[in-house]
C-alpha cells in the first residue's frame, strides 16, 4: 500500500513539475501576444471548423482496423463497427488520465470481453501486440517526418540553438521506439518467453514468492501460445503496422488542416516536421493528462521557429485543444452507453431465463 501510494505521489509530483515547466515556456512564448488577433485567427475557421474533427475519426478507424486484424489472428473476427466506438472511448481515457495508456488498455480489454468472446489473456496479448506494432510504426513515422521536414527542422534549430543538429536528433530519436519494438516483439517469435520468466522467478530463494509464482505456470503457457499465434501471422502484423503508420500520418494531416483553418499554411512537410519533433516529447508528457502544457509548449516553440506567426500558433493550439475536448466528450458518452449496455445485458439474460 505504501509503495503504491509512494508511486502515485511521485507520478503526481513529476507531472506537476513537467506541467509547471511547460507553463513557463508557454508564458514566455506567448508574452505580449495580441489577444484580438488570436481570436480573429480562431474565427477564420468559421463554418469549416468541424473539418478539424475529421482526421481524428479517420485515425481511430485505422487504429481500430489494426486491432481488428490482430484479433482475427487470435481467432476472434470482430466488426469494425464494434471496435471503433471502443477506440474512441478508450482514447478519451488515454487523453484525460495521467499515464492514461494503462487505463485505456485495461478498459479496452474489459469492453471487448464477453460480447466478443475475448478472454482476459487474449485481451492482454492484444494490447501488448498493439504496443509492439505501434512502436514499430512510430519509428518509421519519425524517419519519414525527419526526412520530409529536414529543411524546416534545420531552420528551426538554427533559430532556437544556433546549430543545424535538430533533423539528425529527431531522426536518431526513431531508435527509441524501434529498440522498444524489437524488445517487445521478442515475445512474439514463438519462444516461451513468459513461461521462461515464470520459471526464473520460481527459482528465487523466497518460499512465499515461489508459491505464488507457481500458480502462474498455466497462464504463462497460455499467454505464450497466444503470442506465438500472433507472431506467426506475418501478413497480419505487417498489415496492422501499416494501419498504425497511416494513423500516425493522419496526426500530421490533422495539424496541417487545423493550421490552415486558423490562417496558417497548408503544408504537410511543416506539419510532419512539427509532429515528429514533438512525438517523443509528447510521449514523455504522458505523466500529465493529454500532455497538458507539454505539447502546447512544444507547438509554441517550434511553430514560430518555422515561420508561423505567434498569434496563428496560439489560435492553432486553442482549436486543437477544442477538437480534443469535443472528442473526449464523445468518448465518455460512448463509454457511458457501452457501460449501460453491459449492465442491461445480464438483466435481459435473466429475464429470458425466467421466461
Amino acid at each position: 500500500m505504501r509503495s503504491g501510494r509512494g508511486r502515485q505521489l511521485l507520478r503526481a509530483g513529476l507531472g506537476g513539475l513537467v506541467v509547471s515547466g511547460a507553463v513557463v515556456v508557454l508564458v514566455r512564448a506567448f508574452a505580449g501576444i495580441d489577444g484580438r488577433a488570436v481570436l480573429a485567427a480562431v474565427g477564420r475557421a468559421g463554418a469549416l471548423a468541424p473539418l478539424a474533427l475529421a482526421p481524428f475519426l479517420a485515425a481511430m478507424a485505422l487504429d481500430a482496423g489494426g486491432l481488428r486484424v490482430v484479433l482475427g489472428a487470435l481467432g476472434h473476427p470482430t466488426r469494425l463497427s464494434r471496435l471503433l466506438p471502443i477506440r474512441i472511448a478508450t482514447e478519451a481515457l488515454h487523453l484525460t488520465a495521467p499515464a492514461g495508456f494503462v487505463v485505456a488498455d485495461s478498459a479496452t480489454v474489459a469492453l471487448l470481453g464477453a460480447p466478443s468472446g475475448v478472454s482476459v489473456s487474449e485481451g492482454a496479448v492484444l494490447m501488448v501486440a498493439r504496443k509492439w506494432l505501434v512502436m514499430r510504426a512510430h519509428a518509421a513515422y519519425i524517419l519519414v517526418g525527419a526526412a520530409c521536414g529536414a529543411p524546416l527542422l534545420a531552420a528551426a534549430s538554427a533559430r532556437l540553438t544556433g546549430g543545424g543538429w535538430l533533423p539528425w536528433a529527431v531522426g536518431g530519436s526513431a531508435l527509441v521506439p524501434l529498440v522498444l519494438s524489437v524488445g517487445v516483439g521478442a515475445g512474439f517469435r514463438g519462444l516461451p518467453a513468459v513461461a521462461r520468466a515464470q520459471s526464473t522467478l520460481a527459482r528465487l530463494p523466497w518460499p512465499a514468492l515461489r508459491a505464488r509464482v507457481a500458480r502462474w505456470r498455466s497462464p504463462a503457457v497460455v499467454l505464450d501460445a497466444h503470442m506465438a499465434r500472433v507472431g506467426s501471422a506475418r501478413s497480419v502484423t505487417w498489415l496492422a503496422t501499416a494501419s498504425f503508420l497511416a494513423c500516425w500520418l493522419l496526426e500530421a494531416l490533422e495539424t496541417a488542416v487545423i493550421l490552415a483553418l486558423v490562417g496558417g499554411p497548408l503544408d504537410i512537410a511543416l506539419a510532419l516536421a512539427v509532429e515528429v519533433g514533438l512525438s517523443l516529447l509528447r510521449s514523455a508528457g504522458n505523466v500529465a493528462p493529454a500532455g497538458l502544457g507539454v505539447q502546447d509548449a512544444g507547438y509554441a516553440t517550434l511553430l514560430p521557429a518555422m515561420g508561423v506567426p505567434v498569434e496563428t500558433t496560439a489560435a492553432f493550439v486553442l482549436l486543437k485543444r477544442g477538437k480534443e475536448i469535443v472528442w473526449i466528450a464523445v468518448g465518455y458518452a460512448l463509454l457511458a452507453a457501452m457501460r449501460r449496455g453491459e449492465v442491461a445485458r445480464p438483466a435481459d439474460e435473466r429475464t429470458l431465463a425466467k421466461a
